[in-house]
């Protein structure tokens, strides 16, 4: 379907000043279209948004509902979302009406903007400060002040149930660097992930920083963090989507385009779970949602298949020696390139299982086993089965990654970015760690062992 003069909304969609397509929509049938602009789809640096997506339509136009799908896992999720529909007066079940008002800074290299109109080349006004105390203040307060809300307008755009905020960071915060809200034309450069405060989970920002450096220690693909204190300790993740480059009039924030995997299978965001329905006894074995098999699927969407197979075993051993109950398919992430599709690096890796109070069900499992606890070596060759991985790679890879956690983690548990409570905890998960090093060495050896006919 085309948009056309009989479609009653629409947006446009831009990326570094260019019109790239143009979004429809028709509420009363909640039908949905997509046309690209056709100087942007002649372009050779062009790409679409999607593999559902293509920049030439299909014969009989777009799948069904495609285009609805691309947007909705654009939006926040949980808080964030209620906050959003309440502070624009719309249902959370208006995806346009929500993707209107958050579209200006998504995840991905698109705004989405008044169809008809431009997005400002300059900036308008001088970018809003955040200063450190504010902050402090703000995470403070956010029971009855919302953090994604500041100056009435609501500023967290990106998928996700914790509190984030977008940010511009003008040089590294630990050499001065300063704090900005965003308006276009500016982008964020950073994420900022307050600890959240629940007594279920102590230490969250420490937990997430000691996975994701232990992973960039190992020479795994992982976002570049760091720990920033007001005194409260926040999380600041560096955005792999953008690009800082060198301007005429100063530094040129440039939008990268990525895809997380529910838009890479063309699936909803009520989809990011491979048990989609949850896990009641009437339900449980309906596995419709995101799933290993499911990812590595998405192998043949990409440019370097060999390549994405391999990254996309590291990431779900990876999850296994962290313990990463939580790493569902809003948790992987791609570039989208006009020859396919490219590995983004790694994000919010957890050790999910530190939390008791948390139910540790797997998101995708390993074979059968939605518990890690149940994973043996039956369930590691089912699962490499399923993911077309050849069992001397996954003992090969389990071997080589073991080896380093365990190296590394006792390394990442000394380093002085953790105080107080935190280097107790981070000791807590270097042993759990190092545990499940040793558990994955055996558990892959005997997995290479089993005979292929019991798969």
């Amino acid at each position: 379907m085309t948009p056309t003069t009989d479609v009653p909304h629409s947006l446009a969609l831009w990326t570094d000043g260019q019109e790239v397509a143009t979004v429809g929509y028709e509420p009363m049938n909640d039908l949905w279209s997509l046309a690209y602009d056709h100087d942007w789809a002649k372009t050779p640096e062009a790409f679409p948004l999607s593999p559902a997506l293509p920049l030439e339509p299909p014969a009989a136009g777009y799948v069904a509902g495609a285009v609805k799908r691309f947007v909705e896992n654009l939006l926040p999720e949980g808080r964030a979302l209620d906050i959003t529909a309440t502070t624009y007066r719309v249902s959370k079940s208006n995806i346009f009406a929500l993707i209107n008002a958050l579209g200006t800074e998504t995840t991905g290299a698109f705004r989405f903007w008044r169809a008809g109109e431009a997005p400002p080349s300059v900036v308008a006004t001088p970018p809003r400060e955040v200063s450190r105390d504010e902050l402090n203040q703000r995470i403070g307060e956010r029971d009855t002040i919302p953090l994604a809300v500041w100056d009435g307008k609501v500023r967290m755009s990106i998928a996700g149930v914790q509190d984030k905020l977008m940010v511009y960071i003008d040089r590294p915060l630990q050499e001065g660097g300063r704090m900005f809200l965003v308006e276009p034309p500016l982008a964020s450069t950073h994420i900022l992930k307050p600890e959240p405060g629940r007594a279920a989970t102590p230490h969250l920002v420490a937990n997430e920083h000691f996975c994701m450096s232990l992973a960039k220690r190992m020479g795994l693909p992982a976002a570049d963090v760091s720990i920033y204190r007001t005194p409260r300790p926040v999380l600041v993740v560096r955005r792999f989507d953008r690009a800082v480059l060198k301007g005429e009039a100063g530094p040129v924030v440039q939008r990268l385009h990525i895809i997380d995997a529910c838009q890479a299978a063309d699936l909803p965001a009520t989809y990011k779970y491979e048990r989609n329905f949850g896990s009641g006894e009437m339900v449980r074995n309906i596995r419709e949602g995101v799933s290993f098999e499911v990812l590595f699927d998405r192998v043949e969407q990409t440019v370097n298949k060999a390549a994405a197979r391999l990254n996309m075993l590291r990431w779900a051993l990876f999850q296994f020696l962290i313990g990463n109950s939580d790493a569902h398919g809003k948790n992987f992430s791609f570039f989208v390139r006009r020859q396919g599709l490219e590995p983004a690096p790694w994000y919010d890796l957890v050790s999910v299982v530190q939390y008791p109070g948390i139910d540790h069900e797997i998101a995708m499992a390993y074979g059968d086993a939605f518990s890690l606890d149940e994973v043996g070596a039956f369930q590691l060759a089912d699962f490499a089965k399923r993911c077309k991985v050849d069992r001397r790679l996954l003992k090969r890879e389990a071997t080589r990654l073991a080896k380093l956690a365990t190296e590394h983690a006792p390394l990442q548990a000394l380093v002085d970015d953790y105080v107080e409570e935190e280097p107790a905890f981070v000791g807590q998960l270097r042993d759990f760690i190092v545990a499940q090093a040793s558990r994955l060495t055996t558990l892959a050896s005997d997995a290479a062992k089993v005979r292929d006919e019991y798969l």
